[in-house]
């Protein structure tokens, strides 16, 4: 039963990670949210998803709670599954639980994604103390430490690797983008920076693709619906984005050096 009063009941819409020029297409057609419902021995953090636009989606989400041990490692319980919801629909995902005993640092993230396992909507909420976090503060810190990510790393121990977005109008645009996540994830590149791959009209009846690494262009070309054409251009493309994201360890590390 879900308790109406603030005091006990507390509905969070906090960003998983800062997505820069990125962030309008997360929460924006897919909204996930995490509820927290106090029961008389532990906190139900429960996972929804709701759809905000005129269209039905097949998707999937993942309910994910990380715990700091003792020892300072990371314990990782997850929840998944497809899940299929109509235009402004609000579904009820499963909760994870966390007993009022741990005191242990707790992050429970929901993500949730299309098939092509682009994300759409995305959430977080993170317990200092485990369950015995003063909730009365935890939306308020919890604001704070989100405007402040771009100004300093992460000291929770968890780490959200970064997404490639999609933007696309045209069929070439989305085998662009297949051809292109496709090596990209081959070749198991980690980095928490974001890469969006946006179409948009061109000149005549082209249209032009760009890609940008943390808001940062680094490829752009008018497309063509050749497939050796755009698996030529993914290539490039991505060797220009592995470059830029080597660039920018390079400057955090001479940052951190000086």
């Amino acid at each position: 039963m879900f308790l109406s009063t603030p005091k006990y009941l507390i509905i969070f819409s906090i960003t998983l990670i800062p997505l820069l020029g990125f962030s309008q297409f997360i929460n924006k057609e897919i909204k996930a949210e995490v509820l927290i419902e106090k029961n008389s021995e532990f906190y139900n953090f429960i996972g929804t998803a709701e759809n905000l636009t005129n269209t039905d989606f097949n998707l999937k989400y993942d309910l994910l709670l990380f715990t700091t041990e003792s020892d300072g490692q990371i314990t990782k319980e997850n929840k998944s599954d497809r899940i299929f919801i109509e235009a402004h629909q609000k579904l009820i995902l499963p909760s994870i639980t966390v007993n009022y005993s741990v005191s242990n640092k707790t992050i429970i993230v929901l993500i949730i994604y299309d098939l092509d396992d682009k994300p759409l909507g995305q959430d977080r909420i993170v317990l200092e103390n485990g369950g015995q976090t003063d909730l009365s503060a935890l939306k308020k810190d919890t604001q704070m430490a989100v405007s402040n990510e771009d100004q300093a790393a992460p000291s929770d121990g968890f780490v959200m690797d970064g997404f490639v977005l999609e933007n696309t109008i045209t069929k070439a645009g989305k085998d662009f983008y297949r051809y292109f996540y496709s090596e990209y994830f081959n070749k198991q590149i980690r980095s928490s920076k974001d890469i969006l791959i946006e179409e948009v009209p061109g000149r005549g009846i082209n249209t032009r693709i760009s890609v940008f690494v943390a808001d940062q262009l680094v490829w752009q070309f008018f497309a063509q619906p050749r497939k050796a054409f755009l698996i030529r251009n993914a290539s490039i493309a991505l060797n220009r984005s592995i470059a830029y994201l080597q660039e920018l360890d390079q400057r955090k590390n001479e940052f951190i050096r000086y």
